[in-house]
């Protein structure tokens, strides 16, 4: 009893040794709680940190994998490039059939038409040799009545009835343009040379025909041309050309007796050089119907 009444004593005398005792507990208890408030509580600001630290590579691998596909593509368009393009047609080896119609452009008095074709067969793509043929039909120009009216005399005419020829070609020049942004037409310019044969015949200048019997020539008769072509398909060729055909011609005598028969007409006619320049359109057709390249591209 004596020993209890004794500590209770020095208790109730030591005040601060209470408050002591009560101050760690109260401080343990704090720590407690907000260690516990701590890992209850979420932490956004440390998940959006995680965040931005690490990176989102979709984007950059989309975009990675679009400029690798456009890479791809380029370098496939590049190998269809080709700097220089090779010849659209070719025409070595080949035989061109060339129907054509022409028209007299240098004589005044007289015009003549004319219907024929080309054979021609290509040496290589630049050389060829053929041979031409043709039928003329006349036409007296209105000048040529009205020089016979105005001068009260009839002209001295021949007319052209048919002619043949050796023909030999080369090709200088080849190109070719685009047509309304969408085809591409080739073309080349093709020079001419040859020599042959003309009949001609004479238009009496008195029309009685049996006492001014007519005569017929047969003259040589050299030319030279030069015509363009334009491709349309792998067969089919369109061409317009100029072609000047020269020989000497023999014209009925201005003071013919009547009744001369037309060989003693002919031995006293008068030579005079003629000049023959036609305008030709043609279609060339050519067999085969196609080629091939003997060299890569």
């Amino acid at each position: 009893m004596k020993r209890l009444a004794f500590g209770l004593f020095i208790v109730l005398a030591n005040p601060g040794f209470v408050a002591a005792a009560e101050a760690p507990a109260a401080a343990s208890d704090e720590t407690a709680s907000e260690n516990a408030s701590e890992a209850e509580a979420p932490a956004p600001e440390a998940t959006e940190a995680t965040k931005d630290e690490i990176p989102d590579l979709s984007e950059e691998a989309t975009a990675a994998t679009a400029q690798k596909e456009e890479i791809t593509t380029a370098q496939l368009s590049w190998e269809d490039i080709v700097v220089v393009p090779r010849k659209g047609f070719l025409k070595r080896h080949r035989v061109e059939l060339a129907p054509f119609t022409a028209i007299s452009i240098n004589d005044t008095l007289i015009r003549h038409y004319a219907f024929g074709g080309d054979l021609t067969f290509y040496l290589t793509d630049v050389f060829s040799v053929g041979v031409e043929g043709q039928y003329f039909i006349k036409e007296r120009s209105e000048r040529e009545s009205l020089a016979g009216s105005q001068f009260n005399r009839v002209s001295t005419l021949n007319r052209f009835k048919y002619s043949t020829s050796l023909v030999f070609g080369y090709v200088p020049g080849y190109g070719k343009f685009g047509l309304f942004n969408k085809y591409i037409i080739h073309w080349d310019v093709t020079v001419n040379a040859g020599i042959g044969m003309i009949w001609t015949e004479i238009i009496p200048v008195n029309p009685d025909s049996k006492n001014y019997p007519a005569f017929g020539n047969l003259d040589i008769m050299p030319h030279f041309g030069v015509s363009t072509r334009m491709f349309v398909t792998d067969w089919l060729a369109l061409s317009i050309g100029l072609r000047d055909y020269i020989f000497l011609d023999k014209f009925e005598n201005l003071n013919r007796k009547q009744g001369e028969d037309a060989a003693t007409a002919k031995k006293n006619g008068q030579d005079s050089l003629t000049q023959n320049v036609m305008v030709f359109v043609s279609a060339g057709f050519y067999l085969p119907t196609s080629f091939q390249y003997k060299t890569p591209r």
